[in-house]
């Protein structure tokens, strides 16, 4: 549903034009390629390019053989839980008790297997354990979308039309390498597959055939499953022995404009600035950052480079720090992860109306897309060094409603 805003929340008539605007043209986005009209010659001109990068017209048919236009993938993938959630809301979701208890017998169920796969790719069990219980439920639900359908779909709807449809081709090339060839693969709805839920470019260049019975297989036989996972985070740079995130304390006074993503100091540069609960075993790490995933007025964190190594698996906070503090309860011997509450997030249209509203106002958001990323968060603390207001960059909705609000 497109949110309409009154026009009491426009701060002057060049930027309720501007809100006006972004709610037309996302409306357009939205709608431009829901009739599915264009779909099955869209398909006819991919298999063409398929056969002209050579790849076989067995693949090609098997992949295209029941394929179909899913409008409704598109609104999810405008509501994708990892940008669109709250940080303590996404976390309570996926870590509690239930699942702490599970992943725990899932360590002992396979203990066995990931004790090889850890000694091989020194990425520890408990993280790989993390990531299957975040992407499938330890395997409990892999989808059953069929991948072709759902990358020609995305790729079809434009929004990131050319990663898909890469997508698409690599779909093929795991098709043809792998002779899957009488019935579909099947997944999620935004292209990704078996129990860790690789996309099939990942399947294609981190794929382990660890029980060495001639083929990949990411869906029934856990060598391969833990191998494939374990590889793609050991060539990702996966650091053995260093720790993913741990909670800090600020100090008084903390220069909240530090606390980003890519702001990376020693660690003793950061004890020296005042933070504290940092313990001396990692007092010489070259380098970490402070992020603050609800705000300055939420708990702090200091990631390390195995967490930008998560994010190279799923480029959101709330994720990589849900694969940490879950691996980090199933090492402990009692469940103690408790989430401060907070007000929820920003809808994807809400956000994409604070992008228009930041632009509109001078300071450069990028082009709005509705999700928060790094531009969007630069903007967000220029706006607040204008106002005094600590430099967070946080999304939430008080920014959105001092942007959005009627000049007095």
């Amino acid at each position: 549903m497109i949110r309409s805003y009154p026009y009491s929340q426009a701060k002057s008539p060049g930027l309720l034009k501007a809100l006006l605007f972004a709610a037309l043209l996302l409306a357009s986005v939205v709608t431009s390629a829901d009739d599915g009209e264009g779909f099955p010659a869209w398909v006819s001109a991919v298999r063409q390019e398929a056969l002209a990068l050579h790849i076989s017209p067995q693949a090609v048919e098997a992949t295209f053989n029941q394929v179909s236009y899913l409008p409704k993938l598109i609104e999810l993938d405008r509501k994708q839980p990892e940008f669109v959630t709250s940080f303590s809301a996404y976390v309570n979701r996926r870590i509690n008790q239930r699942v702490v208890n599970k992943g725990k017998q899932m360590l002992q169920d396979y203990q066995g297997i990931l004790y090889v796969v850890e000694e091989l790719y020194q990425v520890p069990k408990e993280v790989l354990v993390a990531f299957w219980g975040m992407e499938t439920n330890f395997g409990g639900y892999m989808g059953d979308i069929p991948l072709a359908s759902a990358l020609a779909t995305l790729s079809y709807e434009g929004r990131r039309a050319e990663f898909f449809k890469r997508e698409l081709f690599d779909l093929m090339r795991v098709v043809e390498r792998e002779h899957y060839y009488e019935s579909p693969i099947t997944g999620s709805w935004a292209g990704a597959t078996g129990h860790m839920q690789f996309m099939p470019s990942t399947l294609l260049k981190y794929g382990v055939d660890a029980d060495a019975d001639g083929k990949i297989d990411i869906w029934e036989s856990y060598p391969d499953i833990f191998s494939s996972a374990a590889n793609y985070l050991s060539q990702a740079g996966w650091q053995p022995g260093k720790p993913i995130s741990m909670m800090v304390a600020l100090p008084p006074g903390f220069d909240y404009s530090l606390a980003q993503l890519q702001a990376n100091k020693p660690v003793s540069e950061w004890v020296a600035l005042g933070v504290v609960g940092i313990p001396d075993s990692i007092l010489s790490l070259p380098r970490a950052a402070i992020i603050l995933p609800q705000g300055f007025d939420g708990p702090a964190y200091m990631v390390f480079p195995n967490f930008d190594v998560i994010m190279q698996w799923n480029r959101s906070v709330n994720y990589a720090l849900s694969v940490s503090l879950l691996s980090q309860q199933l090492r402990q011997d009692m469940y103690t992860l408790a989430m401060p509450p907070e007000p929820p997030a920003l809808s994807y249209q809400q956000m994409w109306a604070l992008q228009e509203a930041l632009n509109a106002q001078g300071f450069d958001s990028g082009t709005p897309d509705g999700f928060p990323g790094g531009k969007t968060q630069a903007a967000i603390r220029r706006y607040q060094a204008t106002q005094k207001l600590p430099q967070d960059g946080y999304p939430g909705i008080e920014i959105f409603n001092r942007l959005t609000a009627p000049l007095p």
